[in-house]
């Protein structure tokens, strides 16, 4: 390892730390609260914003092993932050779209833990399998076209949707991460006070950034193989 990608990882992990000190720290984590709830989607932008644009720099760490920054930077911190306040929103709307339905069908265990986690879990599971394939698919077309844009390609709709390995979307991401990370991580986050689901959720997206590289790097054999 050379010194400057260990002096990276340094960096790297006290900014985490230092992020993760202000939520928790009680000196500090009152006025995070407060600041969440008074400006949900400013700070669903800039949670995201910082959280996610250092897990897409970690998942560039782990491919090249070296620290780069990614094509096209400004503009995806740009996208993750817009993607927070889209998350800020659905989070409150399918939260409340499913109290609202459990309510009018009365159905719900007595206990109020088990109610609590069996809400969560139908809340994770409804957003995932509707707004959570739709998200991370134009998500995944938003980085593509960035990419593609900075690379002088520019690239029309058509292009850019071809340029996209759907059945690695498809079979990796759909089927394999939504069921068994997702689902299961979304269910702890709605099982959470509202104020700290979107920050959770900004974490959260850290991890993305190694499930991406794991996912790019399967795309990347299957293409090798094909091509063999």
């Amino acid at each position: 390892m050379s010194k400057r990608s260990l002096i990276g990882d340094i960096l790297w992990g006290l900014s985490l730390l230092l992020i993760t000190a202000l939520f928790i720290l009680p000196q500090t984590r009152e006025g995070f609260i407060q600041l969440t709830i008074n400006y949900p989607y400013m700070m669903g932008f800039i949670k995201f914003a910082v959280l996610a644009t250092m897990g897409e720099l970690l998942a560039l760490r782990l491919a090249k092993g070296v620290w780069i920054y990614p094509i096209g930077m400004i503009a995806k911190i740009a996208v993750w932050g817009l993607i927070g306040v889209l998350i800020t929103f659905m989070f409150l709307f399918y939260s409340k779209g499913v109290s609202a339905m459990l309510d009018q069908v009365k159905v719900s265990p007595g206990n109020s833990f088990l109610s609590t986690v069996y809400q969560a879990f139908l809340t994770s599971v409804i957003m995932n399998l509707t707004f959570g394939i739709v998200f991370m698919a134009m998500h995944r077309m938003s980085d593509t076209y960035i990419e593609m844009h900075f690379a002088h390609k520019r690239p029309s709709l058509k292009e850019l949707i071809q340029s996209i390995h759907w059945d690695n979307f498809i079979n990796f991401v759909v089927f394999k991460t939504i069921p068994l990370f997702w689902i299961p991580a979304h269910t702890i986050t709605f099982s959470l006070p509202s104020q700290y689901r979107v920050v959770v959720a900004a974490y959260l997206s850290i991890i993305l950034g190694v499930i991406l590289v794991y996912s790019n790097k399967n795309q990347n054999q299957e293409a090798k193989t094909i091509k063999g």
